[in-house]
């Protein structure tokens, strides 16, 4: 009976060994990710009858490590036109890739809105309003 009881008391001592060792210096990480968008900047125009899409680029970095990272726009209605959601893992992340509109027959308006998040629910959020021309 004692040794089941030895036994038990070592899991448990190893065990919150490694919930210990998995946070550095004892300390939880507070610092949030940062995002450093390229493109669209605030208040860019596109005009599909020079390009198609609209290009988006940016950077996503921890000081730990990035756990995810969503993009959305939505159109001057809050309708949903384009979603991106990626599962990161790393330090950093690059992002480019081309957004479609379609239907355009104005200057319509955008919203870019990118989130990350890292592995200790540090986040961070860049929002961004760019217009379509036909």
């Amino acid at each position: 009976m004692q040794h089941k009881i030895y036994i038990a008391v070592i899991a448990a001592i190893m065990v919150l060994a490694g919930i210990n060792a998995c946070n550095k210096d004892g300390e939880k990480d507070t610092v949030k990710p940062v995002i450093t968008l390229e493109e669209p900047m605030m208040n860019d125009t596109f005009s599909l009858a020079v390009e198609d899409s609209v290009h988006i680029e940016f950077s996503a970095s921890d000081n730990d490590e990035l756990h995810d990272v969503a993009v959305n726009i939505t159109n001057a209605a809050g309708t949903n036109v384009y979603k991106s959601l990626d599962d990161v893992d790393a330090k950093t992340y690059a992002y480019h890739e081309h957004f479609h509109p379609t239907g355009i027959t104005t200057v319509t308006p955008f919203t870019l809105k990118i989130d990350a998040s890292d592995h200790n629910s540090n986040s961070e959020s860049k929002t961004v309003i760019f217009y379509v021309k036909p």
